[in-house]
């Protein structure tokens, strides 16, 4: 049976390839590491967050939990806006922000598909501008029976008003890393999926994560480049 991971690993015959290889890419200049962007979807700007007075980081860290009955209504924009704010947002350039990312090259990208048509969001397929803190509508009008063909998890909890997909660029990632590009791009999705947990249970929320998923089926549906990765997939709701 093939082990992609240990196709991926690392060995002193193996290093001073991958070194060299890295030394080469670096050599070119630092690249383009500016966040995706769809500049002709329709924009939802999202509210930079004030101040407030926040729970004691080891409380959240200790209190997370997954929680598998959520509600289908959707968050405010308040309460989206800061948890996207602080788990994937640009905070400093060319691309840096919460969640650490191989040589800062911010291959991860974010999509969010919005299924309450009741909500200030209308449903959809949405991507996360990082730089301009918004979302931007693709595609619209899903529900969550449409997604139920290529996230079988579904079937494992009830509700969720919303559903991440956690995307790399594979292209970005592989160009400076080579095969082991796919590791990086694996430890970053879950260190996002992480902040999004952890972000939303600070808020009274829960992200449940979602590992059961057609990675596939779901790149089709959100029509994305060849080169992307579909990675990880949560739900977002209230817990009840």
């Amino acid at each position: 049976m093939s082990d992609p991971l240990h196709e991926t690993e690392l060995d002193p015959a193996r290093f001073p390839e991958f070194r060299d290889r890295i030394l080469a890419h670096d050599a070119e200049g630092p690249g383009d590491h500016s966040p995706r962007a769809y500049p002709g979807g329709e924009r939802y700007p999202l509210p930079r967050p004030r101040a407030r007075r926040l729970r004691a980081f080891d409380r959240v860290l200790v209190e997370r939990r997954s929680r598998r009955r959520l509600s289908e209504q959707l968050p405010s924009a308040e309460q989206l806006g800061r948890l996207l704010w602080v788990s994937h947002a640009v905070h400093a350039p060319p691309g840096a922000g919460p969640t650490p990312s191989a040589g800062g090259l911010a291959a991860l990208e974010l999509y969010a598909v919005a299924w309450d048509p009741a909500a200030w969001l209308p449903a959809g397929r949405y991507h996360y501008d990082r730089a301009e803190h918004a979302l931007v509508g693709l595609y619209p009008g899903d529900a969550r029976d449409d997604w139920r063909a290529c996230l079988p998890s579904l079937d494992q909890f009830e509700g969720g008003a919303l559903l991440w997909v956690l995307v790399a660029d594979a292209a970005r990632i592989e160009a400076k890393y080579g095969e082991r590009g796919a590791r990086f791009a694996l430890l970053e999705a879950g260190h996002l999926m992480q902040n999004l947990c952890l972000a939303s249970h600070s808020l009274g929320l829960c992200t449940l994560p979602l590992g059961g998923l057609f990675e596939a089926e779901a790149a089709r549906r959100l029509r994305l480049p060849r080169s992307d990765r579909v990675l990880y997939a949560g739900a977002l709701g209230a817990p009840l």
